[in-house]
C-alpha cells in the first residue's frame, strides 16, 4: 500500500486493557525509589504500551496522516475563553458569552474637542467649540440715560 493511499478507516480502535501480571509489577516496582499507588502505576503501564506506536496501529496509521498533510494545514491563532464570559445563572457557573457586556456594540456617540471621525463616520462638534471666547464684552445702556447724540428736531 502507497504512502498517499493511507485511509485509516479499516482499522478499529483499540480499546485499553488493565492488565496483571509479574511482569508488570517487577516493572512498576523498579522504577520507582518510593512504591506508589499500585493501581496508579498500573494504570499509567499500560497507557504508556496502549498509545505507543509500536503496539496500537490505529495511532500509527493516524500520525502518518497528520504528517503526510502537514504542509496543507492552515495555522490559526488560539481562541481562548475570556472569564467575563462566566457567568452565575441557577446556582451555577456557566459559560454564557451572549450575555456578556464587554462584546456588545456600543452605539453611543462620545463627544470630543474638536472635528473628527469615527468607526461610523463624522462625529459631532460640541456646541461649546461653536461658542467665541476671549471677545470683550459689549457695553450695555442703561433704561435712565439718554442718548447723547444730537437728534434732530
Amino acid at each position: 500500500m502507497a504512502d498517499k493511499d493511507i485511509s485509516c478507516d479499516h482499522i478499529l480502535r483499540p480499546k485499553l486493557i488493565l492488565s496483571i501480571n509479574e511482569e508488570i509489577s517487577k516493572v512498576i516496582g523498579q522504577d520507582y525509589r518510593i512504591l506508589p499507588i499500585f493501581e496508579k502505576g498500573l494504570f499509567e503501564y499500560n497507557c504508556k504500551k496502549h498509545y505507543s506506536l509500536e503496539n496500537n496501529e490505529y495511532l500509527k496509521c493516524r500520525w502518518k496522516e497528520y504528517k503526510r498533510n502537514i504542509e496543507s494545514r492552515v495555522y490559526s491563532p488560539f481562541q481562548f475563553i475570556d472569564i467575563r464570559d462566566y457567568h452565575f445563572y441557577n446556582c451555577r457557573n456557566r459559560l454564557i458569552p451572549s450575555q456578556s457586556l464587554h462584546t456588545k456594540v456600543v452605539f453611543v456617540r462620545k463627544l470630543r474637542p474638536g472635528p473628527g471621525v469615527d468607526a461610523i463616520g463624522q462625529l459631532p462638534i460640541p456646541n461649546e467649540l461653536h461658542m467665541k471666547r476671549g471677545v470683550k464684552k459689549i457695553a450695555k445702556e442703561s433704561k435712565g440715560r439718554k442718548d447723547n447724540t444730537t437728534t434732530e428736531k
